[in-house]
């Protein structure tokens, strides 16, 4: 996969070459906008957190998840039927609107809630008969404020000591923590009085405080600059790329094409789709936009013939703009009729200067997943299980 580039930047292989009243021209493609989340250049391969190559695939599930659910009473559910499954290495992304499920699948995954049907287990162990020895192993940080009354110094210390961290290793880990959340200089507050983005940075970075092999993270972010958003997602890479394995919950669904390896997209309680954030985007991403711009005004005559061409053949067509020499419209086989402009260009002796086809974004796909009635689509098991 190539890196990412920001927005409004295109990749181009060369200026476009004329002939024949045509133009021979390399298909550009925009990437979708991160703002609110920085530029983080991608690995060769994989997304941020990096993918193990296809002769390498890890095939060791540390938490698995069979037609599980929740209900707060009777006959209401918070959560039915999820399966999925995470492998060491890898994150896993949950995305939902508010009140899809998404904190208390956390919360159940991680003891805190008894499942009321189905199944699932941590590191091999049923989720029911899972005591300290798992807990020790899996970290979590919950959006509710857990929150003692002593400086954030001492909190991450301690926190690290009541883990088994050795003093010294605590001590260093805890200077690596409070400069990588930037606390620095709250170090000796007490965290009730720190702002609300300080506190967050704050939890996240206590529960970083002990080695853990699965990591739950339910919107670690909210409330973060783009600048500590981006160091964060950056050291959560890292850790995956070592081994650990994180279960991520966010509303910014750029952070979730950055970082996961997978997503699963939870609506009304049910897992609604599943597999790699690149194939979601193609399955879900609706209508794409093109932008066609000829080297003179078109006429009368030939924008009508145009138009009526590309409402012929294409898929959801609907013309955004169409100035004087450029053209804007939507259409679900936007390549195809990239194609169609080039033919009809040619024997009206007309040059295309440019097109470009914006790349789907996750937000897109999102949009239309939670959108419309259709059934739940898992997608593709796991390649790290």
């Amino acid at each position: 996969m190539p890196p990412l580039r920001t927005s409004g930047m295109r990749q181009s292989r060369g200026a476009p070459t004329r002939h024949s009243g045509r133009v021979r021209l390399p298909l550009q493609m925009e990437a979708p906008s991160t703002a609110g989340v920085g530029t983080i250049a991608r690995p060769n391969v994989g997304p941020l957190a990096g993918l193990p190559s296809e002769s390498a695939k890890v095939r060791d599930p540390v938490l698995e998840v069979d037609r599980l659910g929740y209900a707060y009473s009777p006959d209401r559910f918070a959560i039915r039927d999820l399966s999925f499954e995470v492998g060491r290495g890898e994150v896993f992304g949950l995305l939902g609107r508010n009140g899809a499920g998404k904190t208390t699948t956390v919360r159940v995954l991680t003891t805190l809630l008894p499942p009321t049907e189905g199944t699932a287990s941590l590191f091999g162990k049923d989720l029911h008969l899972c005591g300290r020895t798992e807990r020790a192993r899996i970290g979590v940080v919950l959006q509710a404020e857990s929150l003692d009354f002593v400086s954030v110094e001492r909190n991450l210390t301690l926190y690290g000591f009541l883990w088994g961290v050795p003093r010294e290793v605590a001590k260093s880990r805890a200077e690596e923590m409070l400069t990588l959340f930037e606390l620095n200089e709250v170090r000796q507050r007490k965290p009730w009085g720190l702002s609300g983005g300080e506190r967050r940075r704050f939890q996240v970075a206590r529960e970083l405080m002990h080695e853990m092999e699965l990591l739950f993270l339910d919107e670690p972010t909210v409330g973060l600059d783009a600048l500590t958003r981006k160091r964060i997602l950056e050291y959560l890479a890292g850790r995956a790329r070592k081994g650990l394995s994180i279960v991520f919950t966010t509303h910014i669904l750029q952070e979730a094409d950055l970082l996961c390896h997978r997503i699963g997209v939870l609506q009304g309680g049910r897992l609604r789709a599943s597999g790699p954030p690149a194939e979601v985007k193609r399955r879900y991403r609706g209508p794409r936009t093109v932008e066609a711009g000829f080297e003179r005004p078109l006429t009368e005559l030939e924008r009508t013939d145009l138009l009526a061409l590309l409402a012929r053949e294409g898929q959801k067509f609907r013309v955004v703009t169409f100035d004087a020499s450029v053209l804007t419209f939507q259409a679900g086989n936007a390549e195809d009729l990239v194609a169609a402009i080039s033919r009809w260009a040619s024997p009206r002796d007309l040059d295309v200067d440019r097109i470009s086809v914006r790349e789907a974004t996750l937000e897109e796909a999102f949009v239309n997943l939670v959108s419309d009635d259709r059934p739940a689509d898992v997608g593709p098991r796991s390649e790290f299980a």
